[in-house]
């Protein structure tokens, strides 16, 4: 199915379990570029009624945001032209873009490790990011040159081990690769290589139907950590995305992974897949009414696309993504 590919061997100096080289050594794609003509098509078959379904939550939540990052702030600029009585609205943003629905650059994470030639994917190197903050390679501007689009497959693991309710996962839930097994056969459904596989653990929609001081409590670190509690996979799916060939991995929580997210490389699942594979990491999302109409007719499988903001070497975007059914 990706026959358009010419995939090359890991290249010396990479990590473990890598494909670092393997879609050439200047690669700033990772997985993306599993998305083959072919994949699109693919993807955009699964559209059968037309149906949309955004997945993205406001810009201003979660509030209380971990790790310092800023609370949304809009300024609103009413101009009265007044040589012809026209009225004009303009707004200024200011917002963080890894702190709603988001995409992960592949700058995002990195890690120190021996034997590894570089710190971020393929190689790339904390001297490759300017003392502005502008990353010359791996920068989120190119995921957004290209847009994300293809198949997209949701895993309702929340629903699955509630046995078809809409309980949320507990907080310390490990998604690993028995639940993606078990939840395949629950929904009866196949992964394929290219897809773009999105995680439904419920916790986004506990944080939107909590209260003021519920959702502060949602978004309180776990003791000496920078990051709540929120159930996520595990950094030990990393074989068999690798072997599955996805292109991008998307979650309706905090981190895509379990957090807080163990501190070593080795259980880890930002470096080892995203860091290691580069795969993209979508947080966030807004799977509620997505899972209700893939549970109400048993097709879990639809047509994903997101078009991240063109921001020249970011470090992440608001996702801006889409399901059509």
């Amino acid at each position: 199915m990706l026959d358009e590919l010419e995939l090359k061997p890991p290249r010396a100096g990479a990590p473990e379990l890598s494909n670092w080289g393997v879609f050439g050594d200047d690669d700033e794609l990772g997985t993306l570029n599993y998305l083959t003509h072919d994949a699109v098509l693919r993807g955009s078959a699964c559209v059968r009624q037309g149906r949309t379904y955004p997945l993205n939550l406001p810009v201003n939540l979660p509030s209380n945001r971990p790790i310092g990052r800023p609370e949304h702030h809009k300024t609103a600029h009413l101009h009265n032209l007044e040589f012809a009585g026209v009225v004009v609205n303009d707004d200024h943003i200011v917002l963080a873009t890894q702190g709603s629905t988001q995409w992960d650059s592949l700058v995002h994470t990195g890690a120190v490790e021996a034997g590894v030639e570089g710190v971020f994917y393929n190689g790339v190197r904390p001297e490759d990011i300017d003392s502005d903050g502008y990353a010359h390679r791996n920068g989120i501007d190119k995921f957004a040159a290209r847009g994300i689009a293809g198949r997209g497959l949701l895993l309702d693991v929340a629903r699955m081990v509630a046995d078809g309710a809409d309980d949320p996962l507990p907080s310390d839930f490990l998604i690993t690769e028995a639940e993606v097994e078990e939840c395949l056969r629950y929904q009866q459904c196949q992964m394929l290589p290219g897809d773009i596989v999105c995680f439904r653990t419920g916790w986004v929609e506990t944080y939107l139907d909590a209260d003021e001081a519920g959702r502060a409590e949602l978004m309180t670190p776990v003791g000496e950590t920078f990051a709540p509690a929120a159930p996520g996979i595990s950094a030990d799916l990393a074989p068999l995305a690798h072997g599955q060939r996805w292109a991008a991995v998307t979650a309706d929580n905090l981190a895509v992974e379990i957090s807080p997210f163990q501190p070593d490389n080795a259980r880890s699942a930002h470096v080892r897949m995203q860091r290691n594979l580069g795969l993209p990491f979508g947080e966030l999302f807004d799977f509620r009414d997505l899972a209700i109409a893939c549970s109400a007719d048993r097709r879990y499988d639809f047509f994903f696309v997101s078009q991240p903001l063109y921001i020249p070497g970011g470090m992440g975007s608001p996702a801006n993504a889409m399901a059509i059914r």
